[in-house]
């Protein structure tokens, strides 16, 4: 099967959770549990599931929520991508300026893949080059506002799909994955989950449907304009022009129960939106402080503070996401190693998006041999730990975990009933993880774990915490109520199945699929993978943000008027 239609079995393996887990934790033991179940649909109106949240930074000291669905109800909706992918395909056709349809790579991280962040200036310049204004809008928290009827509606008519509701039809067979997201979150038909390829594909097939009736709405002056996901831009001669279709744009999203996200409405000179210049500059002067071999030209010290007095001043911690990754890139670690470290550790603190990389450097020459001040990086982990933990920052937590089980460092009991208290059943599954391999100090810290367990064990919203005890063998306490279930929603706890691999490596050790055992493996020379994110981006300035609120259409600063 090539990159042009789904596969169910990638869409569990790789496409289930959310993005930039600790390589311990993946979905890819789990379709070996749910193909028995056969090419048919398994989600009955009796079988129903709770979403796990899981909260992640984002760039410019942000949050975004995350959703794990359970994965019987990810099953139903790959599935049915499966079947109806050349219905789909066909209702996304007429789409003719989005960048985010998908296609669905047998290799790689994700099971979908749409147009990357570092690839969008680039289309814009080509698209907009003739343009003086451009508008720049997206939809106000699109993946939480999503009414799930209009899935049917956007495949086969509004008034198609309402004279026939069935999920069940043969007719409107959208109804069916309809009722497969509704029944995944307690039936609830306001949002999707954010993070499963799956919904990747029902926001563009929505936003697909809205991209055409703006150019129906359009008339005969059909717009020049561009789409990644929920973000839009698009071309005008006046500002006035850019308003008309700024009021026709806003209509056809009204069509399927979407609206503008004003705080980000903007009319801007359309060289705006060919990307800024800030990016190269720090390339540049990376490559001139830390070079591989040869003396510095720059001085080291001050070449890092401007990046964080950047980061500081603009308020964007992708900065420092970018500038280590360039560091990884230019393989400056190992000689610059003396003053990178404690760079990357006031980084670790300070920055808290950016440690995810930190962890991977860290992990990465510790895995090599190389020198890691350990005492020093037990310190900052524990700060970051604590913290996140405190707060409920779940990214900051996990990460902070699977570092200390690199380090081999154990997590205090005040540290593990914070985790416990505060953090998402992922993080605590991972903790578990951590206590079943001696790394925690606290000797009643099982019951505490099952203690914060609530509702339904087996496809409530702490399933991959009771995934992972049970797992792990942690017995409950005796007269628990488990919420009941039938045997498809305990299948993969009968079965044992489990999202974390102790022993997994960072992606960057991992052989190359094609690359026999006899030829031999390297030891990775960066530590951080090629790893992309359709839901953020280090070096683009447009990432879209879920979460924005309301406010007037405004003129941006950036506007010659």
């Amino acid at each position: 099967m090539d990159d042009s239609a789904p596969q169910a079995k990638l869409m569990i393996e790789k496409g289930l959770l959310p993005e930039n887990l600790p390589p311990i934790i993946s979905s890819k033991l789990l379709w070996q549990h749910l193909e028995p179940l056969g090419p048919g649909y398994a989600v009955t109106a009796k079988r129903v599931g709770r979403v796990s949240p899981y909260n992640a930074s984002k760039r410019g000291f942000q949050r975004r929520l995350f959703g794990l669905p359970h994965p019987l109800f990810i099953y139903d909706q790959a599935t049915f991508f499966e079947r109806h992918w050349r219905e789909i395909s066909a209702a996304m056709s007429d789409a003719v300026g989005s960048l985010s349809r998908p296609s669905f790579p047998t290799s790689g991280p994700r099971s979908t893949r749409i147009t990357a962040h570092s690839e969008l200036p680039k289309a814009r310049l080509q698209a907009f080059s003739r343009y003086r204004h451009c508008l720049v809008t997206d939809v106000s928290r699109c993946f939480p506002s999503i009414y799930t009827h209009s899935i049917p509606w956007a495949l086969h008519g509004k008034v198609s799909a309402k004279e026939d509701t069935k999920s069940s039809s043969a007719v409107v067979f959208g109804n069916r994955l309809d009722f497969a997201i509704r029944q995944g979150q307690d039936q609830q038909t306001i949002g999707i989950p954010v993070g499963p390829d799956t919904s990747r594909v029902v926001s563009e097939l929505i936003l697909s449907a809205v991209d055409k009736e703006f150019l129906r709405r359009s008339g005969r002056s059909s717009p020049t304009y561009r789409r990644h996901v929920d973000d839009y831009w698009v071309g005008g001669n006046s500002i006035e022009e850019c308003e008309r279709h700024l009021q026709t744009l806003r209509e056809a999203m009204r069509e399927f129960e979407l609206d503008i996200n004003e705080l980000k409405t903007r009319i801007v000179n359309t060289s705006v939106v060919f990307g800024d210049s800030w990016a190269s500059e720090i390339e540049t002067d990376i490559e001139r402080a830390f070079p591989q071999f040869t003396r510095p030209t720059m001085d080291q010290i001050a070449v890092l503070g401007r990046i964080v007095e950047r980061a500081r001043t603009n308020s964007d911690d992708g900065v420092i996401r970018h500038a280590i990754r360039k560091l990884d890139e230019k393989k400056s670690w190992n000689p610059h190693w003396g003053v990178l470290s404690h760079f990357l550790a006031q980084c670790a603190v300070q920055f808290p998006h950016s440690f995810d990389y930190v962890a991977r450097v860290v992990a990465w020459r510790l895995r090599r041999g190389e020198e890691v001040d350990k005492e020093l990086w037990l310190d900052v982990t524990r700060v970051v730990l604590a913290q996140g933990a405190s707060l409920g920052r779940d990214s900051e937590a996990i990460w902070s975990l699977w570092l200390l089980k690199e380090l081999r460092g154990r997590v205090t009991t005040h540290l593990s009933e914070s985790v416990i208290q505060n953090n998402s059943p992922i993080v605590v599954a991972t903790l578990a993880h951590l206590h079943a391999h001696g790394l925690t100090t606290d000797r009643s810290i099982k019951p505490k774990m099952w203690s914060s367990v609530e509702g339904n064990h087996f496809a409530g919203s702490y399933w991959p915490l009771t995934l992972e005890l049970n797992a792990l063998q942690i017995p409950k306490p005796p007269n628990a109520d488990d919420g009941g279930g039938d045997d498809v929603l305990r299948r993969l706890h009968a079965h044992g199945a489990s999202l974390i691999d102790w022993n997994a490596a960072p992606a960057v050790f991992e052989r190359p699929p094609n690359r026999p055992a006899w030829a031999g493996f390297e030891e990775p020379d960066s530590a951080i993978e090629d790893y992309t994110s359709d839901y953020d981006s280090d070096d683009d300035d447009d990432d879209s943000d879920d979460d924005d609120g309301f406010s007037d259409l405004s003129i941006s600063d950036d506007s010659p008027y």
